[in-house]
């Protein structure tokens, strides 16, 4: 008949869950320094204890009623890491189809990275990713955080190359500040809907076939010789355009803002004072 009930798990896991039968009244939780605890009786799950010494039931401070000193009674305990960071790799099962967005032509984008999370929430993390399901296991959390993941990444780097003007030719210089942007995102995101901290995120790099940086830098060559760039938004435009269609941008002679240098549509940086252009 167990009045005590201490955790007896392993401290680099996320969370362990464990099970005590013939408790009484006077049963008591012993919960360490390095976690906190959920009690769940009957599908009820309290909120999490911190460490030290907890009645379970209902006196004081207890959190389930016995009619009786003499009932016993049947409780769940699931002790999760305030500590433990659990390391996850990632990246897209299927190419990113997208356009790029200084020449619009079509390319399909690999993107890996490594990511470290660990639980912030622990009864929002219990009821959103583990719940009743027993066989629950550290790659079948991870499969579930993948996939959601993945819905966010995608639109992300897109809006980034598109907004900040980026050729994908170019994601492997920019990846710092793309990962930067994808860290916000998935941290707010994990953090809302799971209870989850995200400790780190990194994009360790792009994969991009020899043919979609070949039909870039063709496009490129052609615009160069032949048509014009819109310096505010990258859009390609006609010889004889006057405005971008997509911005509304005038694309006749350019200067330079620091310096006052003509400079080209085509260029990224000033060729008098470097200042960037695009």
């Amino acid at each position: 008949m167990a009045e005590l009930v201490k955790f007896t798990g392993d401290n680099a896991e996320l969370f362990c869950r464990e099970s005590a039968d013939g408790l009484h009244a006077s049963a008591q939780v012993i919960v360490p320094e390095t976690h906190t605890v959920l009690l769940i009786k009957d599908g009820v799950v309290s909120e999490a204890l911190c460490p030290g010494r907890h009645d379970i039931f209902d006196t004081e401070s207890g959190f389930f009623r016995l009619k009786k000193d003499s009932d016993v009674a049947s409780v769940d305990f699931v002790f999760v890491s305030r500590t433990a960071k659990l390391p996850m790799l990632w990246g897209t099962s299927t190419p990113i189809r997208t356009r790029d967005p200084l020449t619009d032509v079509a390319v399909s984008i690999g993107i890996n990275g490594e990511l470290e999370f660990r639980v912030k929430t622990p009864k929002q993390f219990y009821l959103e990713l583990v719940g009743a399901d027993t066989e629950y296991n550290v790659e079948r959390l991870k499969k579930r955080l993948l996939s959601r993941l993945m819905s966010i990444i995608e639109p992300i780097v897109a809006g980034v190359m598109r907004k900040e003007k980026i050729s994908y030719t170019e994601f492997t210089e920019n990846k710092a500040m793309i990962a930067e942007r994808l860290k916000a995102s998935v941290g707010e995101t994990f953090e809302a809907e799971y209870g989850l901290e995200l400790c780190s995120f990194t994009v360790n790099g792009a994969i991009i076939s020899n043919a979609d940086i070949m039909a870039i830098e063709k496009k490129r060559d052609e615009l160069a010789e032949h048509g014009k760039v819109c310096p505010s938004c990258g859009k390609s435009a006609t010889e004889t355009a006057k405005f971008c269609a997509e911005c509304g941008c005038a694309l006749g002679d350019i200067f330079c803002s620091e310096c006052g240098a003509k400079i080209e549509a085509t260029d990224r940086f000033c060729g008098q004072c470097g200042k960037k252009i695009r």
